[in-house]
């Protein structure tokens, strides 16, 4: 089914047990964003050409952002429909977060430690003593890179009083504009050393609080995405990427936006189709593994890069652009079922209940 522009489709809400809504097309639109992010560190490793990776950041550049615009959608769905106390979401989410965080970490830091050291930190780094190098990679996430996220979001978590005084006070007026410019004029990586994930906090706050503020409007709206907005977001999507396609110098701290409209226009597509989209039933186990998903897959591509090299095996099949792009969706496929398996083992061996504070499901 086309998307519908009218405005009358109905976002898919069953009740929970717990009173809540089930949200189907948040779920969905989250299993789109981590599939997003997997292949954002799956590409790199692909023998494109110059003219083609010019091109990836108009597809893959801030997919982060996807995950963080859902992040704020959900404290507000939560916590808006929630009679315990703020420090009760607190500690619960952070919890969860970095017992799974320092789990997945370890292997990785004891690699740095130990066996090899990493090129791309910064030299004072390593003439720290030791629980200080842990300390800073925790902090930053640089022992594996994407893992910034972890501790940037868990500032959010932990300001989250601040955020629903911004929700209750309605400030989002003022607090949306003013942190989106000071998002596109910093960057992502304005500051540096133990102090990056500020920088990167500072960047992703927008998002975040565009997914806050869109959650209230889409209760509101019947569990639905209307007409405005879906223009509004065609509109946008539509010229930040003809703008880059045709500027090379285009500011790529742009495209964060591109992605915020991307992902509403995805939940207004999930709305029309409901239960009738393709490879649902997949998309709903990866939705509810994405957090797991988003700490493994990087070990589900160092596994790859081990077992082969992706330009050897695009040889014996012929390097054409079409074999790049198929070898990457397979590519996609592939990590995403280790990432899957990776988790299952997990909790065959801990069970459901213990794998939660290990894997973050």
């Amino acid at each position: 089914m086309k998307l519908d522009l009218g405005g009358h489709a109905f976002g898919h809400a069953a009740e929970r047990p717990d009173g809540r809504r089930y949200l189907l097309s948040i779920d969905l639109a989250r299993a789109a964003g981590i599939l997003l992010i997997v292949a954002t560190h799956c590409w790199p490793d692909i023998p494109w050409t110059e003219a083609e990776t010019g091109l990836m950041p108009l597809f893959f550049r801030s997919s982060t952002v996807m995950l963080v615009f859902i992040s704020g959608f959900m404290f507000n769905y939560i916590t808006r429909q929630s009679d315990q106390p703020i420090s009760h979401y607190v500690t619960k989410r952070i919890t969860r977060i970095w017992s799974a965080y320092l789990v997945v970490s370890a292997p990785i830091l004891f690699v740095i430690f130990f066996v090899h050291r990493r090129a791309d930190v910064w030299p004072w780094v390593y003439e720290m003593p030791l629980t200080a190098e842990v300390a800073v990679f925790l902090i930053t996430g640089k022992h594996i890179a994407y893992l910034w996220y972890i501790p940037a979001i868990s500032l959010f978590i932990l300001l989250s009083a601040c955020f629903r005084f911004v929700d209750r006070r309605n400030l989002y007026a003022w607090a949306i504009p003013l942190s989106a410019v000071a998002a596109i004029l910093l960057g992502r990586d304005s500051l540096y050393g133990v102090y990056s994930t500020l920088g990167k906090a500072i960047f992703i706050l927008p998002s975040y609080l565009i997914g806050m503020c869109f959650s209230n409007y889409y209760v509101g709206n019947g569990y639905r995405v209307g007409r405005l907005p879906t223009l509004v977001c065609l509109f946008l999507v539509t010229t930040i990427s003809t703008a880059y396609f045709f500027w090379s110098r285009f500011d790529v701290h742009l495209l964060w936006i591109q992605k915020v409209c991307l992902v509403i226009l995805l939940i207004r597509f999930f709305d029309d189709q409901g239960e009738g989209v393709l490879f649902g039933d997949a998309l709903r186990k990866i939705a509810v593994l994405a957090f797991p998903i988003y700490f493994l897959h990087g070990y589900a591509i160092n596994l790859l890069r081990l077992a082969y090299g992706d330009a050897a095996l695009l040889a014996l099949v012929g390097n054409t652009l079409a074999a790049r792009i198929g070898y990457l969706l397979a590519k996609i496929v592939v990590v995403t079922a280790l990432s899957i398996g990776m988790c299952a083992l997990v909790q065959l061996i801990a069970g459901q209940r213990r794998s939660r504070y290990l894997i973050g499901a």
